[in-house]
């Protein structure tokens, strides 16, 4: 799939909620029979299909719904084991809006990541967690990143300033001996 950055078969294509909610219009726009429950739930407007829906329908046991979610749950899992290939953390915290299917998301992603992690033998297994602020983990993490660069950048200016007065004061320093001289 074309990613709206403009690459193709970016991570966000085949694990995120924009991805779930794309496979489950398309099942439905094809007029799937797997599809009959959640057509039926939106009154046969595709359109309206969302994530939280598709949890939901999951939730109540809809085969389609709960599939859907193993499989970006699956592709979770693989893009974690590259990236625990490269990174070697201890811990990966899922958030964003798909974070709301909990174990029906996170049980695949786990179960995918074993599968596929190498170098099993050396590296201990990193943990899967779901992010506990949820859907608004991201925009939290945003916000904190935002406030520690102004915080740094306040301080980077009151030292330019402070550099700049003692450079200030030396100058005056070093004209006032040499009018003395």
């Amino acid at each position: 799939y074309r990613c709206p950055c403009g690459n193709r078969g970016c991570w966000e294509q085949y694990s995120s909620g924009n991805a779930l909610v794309r496979e489950a219009r398309e099942l439905a726009a094809a007029d799937s029979p797997v599809a009959y429950g959640i057509i039926e739930h939106v009154k046969g407007s595709i359109g309206d299909i969302t994530g939280p829906m598709i949890t939901e329908l999951a939730r109540e046991g809809d085969a389609m719904c709960v599939e859907l979610l193993q499989d970006i749950g699956q592709w979770l899992g693989v893009g974690i084991a590259n990236l625990a290939a490269a990174l070697d953390p201890s811990c990966f915290v899922i958030g964003g809006g798909v974070s709301a299917a909990d174990d029906l998301l996170i049980g695949p992603a786990r179960d995918a990541f074993k599968r596929q992690l190498t170098g099993r033998g050396y590296r201990p297994e990193a943990r899967i967690v779901r992010a506990q602020l949820g859907p608004e983990a991201g925009m939290v993490g945003a916000a904190d990143l935002a406030r520690l660069v102004a915080r740094r950048f306040r301080r980077a200016k009151r030292r330019r300033v402070e550099r700049y007065e003692r450079y200030e004061r030396y100058a005056e320093a070093r004209r006032s001996s040499r009018e003395s001289l």
